[in-house]
């Protein structure tokens, strides 16, 4: 169903085609006049617009003007009685789709007005591929390990459930710690399955502000709210057919939580703002390294939104349960980053895998390629180089001395400054590089909340 415009300021004729189009199942927004076309522009949501040009009050042109500058992306057709070249020429040049002359044939304005929302649909598409090329990359999933065999024939399983809409398909839960790889999987599950050529979008929840996540989601009218200059899509219209991957979803606020199993219960999202819903058709992939389960018994997560969103439930292993996918992962990050520095003919010396195998990689695959595309970057082009990192042997030993603890930690004033500024960026530094950029997390090992460690983030340039 489509939301239409019509601006005649001939009675019956306005009647008529609201009549016409109503059967269509669509819902008419009539005007008699140019003001009344402009006020409906600046408050209603429009999928489509047939504005007439002769107008007691302003000329039907000057809506199309105004409704461009709006809505760029609304599809305009044009009628009147007084046809003309130079009219129809204006009209097209002010971006008007179509040009119709009066006596209106029902029939024909059926066939044009449904070609142009299909063909609108299509841009719309089109446009949504176009923001999220970068995220649609086709990618593998790596390894060879039983928990990982286990996990791609889930993925096939889903591959093949014969669906008409993306909303028809079980929400997903991926779990596993920090750098497993669940925002990989999920990709991997979007471009496995008849999904694959609609849109993947992917949402952090814990990096969007509290005040701008339910905008961004489900989107906002104009003057909505302060700073809403523009009526603005959300994800789940932008995504419509696809994926919506939410990442960290044990972040989210308990209020938001509450909105998003509304939309997962009813299919529907209705902008910030807005009176109008729009179908929800996407499907839904979550993923936390939290307990949720826990958190449900705690109260800081819905025990209702979390029963909704574990349809399907997927554990990713940690790298050091992997046994010898360790040794594949590393190959694989060599030739990726050797072909991406231009270094494909380097080998991996023993006493270097070796290095690499008795570390614990408590950061996961994420450390594991950060720490790979290093080596390559310092390597020659016939021999990776070592690690050379402080890492903790995994089988207790060290290669370093232990990390200092904040009892232990002493400054040397004597030989230069040390400003706290230059300690609070190292620390940010380190516990960043740490964590794989794990915002979250790296405000759980600082004992900061989000918003506190985003401002102290902002305030280092980091």
């Amino acid at each position: 169903m489509a939301q239409i415009l019509i601006l005649d300021d001939e009675i019956p004729l306005l009647q008529s085609l609201s009549l016409e189009l109503g059967r269509g199942g669509h819902r008419c927004l009539p005007a008699e006049t140019g003001a009344e076309a402009l006020r409906i522009i600046k408050n209603e949501s429009i999928d489509m617009a047939i504005l007439d040009v002769q107008l007691p009050d302003i000329d039907g042109l000057e809506v199309l003007r105004s409704l461009r500058a709006e809505l760029p992306e609304v599809p305009v057709l044009m009628v009147t009685a007084f046809a003309s070249v130079d009219s129809a020429v204006e009209a097209m040049k002010e971006g008007a789709l179509d040009y119709l002359e009066k006596p209106l044939d029902l029939e024909e304005l059926n066939l044009v007005v449904e070609r142009e929302l299909e063909n609108a649909e299509m841009r719309r598409l089109v446009d949504a591929h176009e923001r999220v090329s970068a995220l649609t990359e086709r990618k593998t999933i790596v390894g060879e390990c039983e928990p990982i065999k286990r996990v791609l024939e889930v993925v096939e399983q889903l591959s093949k459930i014969p669906i008409e809409k993306a909303a028809e398909l079980p929400t997903i839960l991926l779990g596993g710690e920090t750098g497993v790889g669940k925002d990989l999987l999920a990709r991997y599950i979007h471009e496995k399955g008849s999904l694959s050529r609609f849109p993947f979008l992917q949402v952090n929840c814990s990096g969007l502000p509290k005040d701008l996540i339910e905008s961004e989601l489900f989107g906002h009218e104009k003057g909505s709210f302060t700073g809403a200059s523009q009526q603005k899509q959300g994800l789940f219209e932008v995504a419509a057919g696809g994926t919506i991957f939410l990442d960290e979803i044990g972040d989210m606020p308990l209020e938001m939580q509450t909105k998003l199993l509304n939309v997962l219960e009813t299919k529907k999202v209705r902008r910030v703002g807005g009176t109008r819903e729009y179908s929800a058709d996407v499907r839904i992939i979550a993923a936390t390294n939290q307990n949720l389960e826990q958190a449900s018994r705690d109260g800081t997560f819905r025990s209702d939104l979390y029963y909704r969103l574990k349809v399907v439930s997927i554990i990713l292993p940690a790298l050091r349960e992997r046994g010898r996918d360790l040794d594949l992962l590393i190959d694989h990050f060599v030739a990726i980053h050797g072909k991406k520095y231009r270094k494909e003919s380097l080998s991996i010396p023993d006493e270097v895998r070796t290095e690499l195998r008795q570390y614990g990689w408590p950061g996961n695959v994420r450390e594991l390629a950060h720490t790979v595309a290093r080596m390559v970057l310092i390597s020659n082009q016939e021999t990776l180089a070592s690690p050379s990192l402080d890492l903790q042997d995994a089988a207790g030993g060290s290669a370093a001395p232990p990390p200092m603890t904040p009892d232990k930690i002493s400054f040397d004033f004597e030989n230069g400054s040390c400003t706290l500024a230059e300690v609070e960026t190292r620390l940010l530094e380190q516990a960043l590089d740490f964590t794989g950029g794990n915002v979250s997390e790296v405000a759980r090992l600082l004992g900061l909340t989000r918003g506190a460690l985003r401002h102290r983030l902002d305030k280092r340039g980091l």
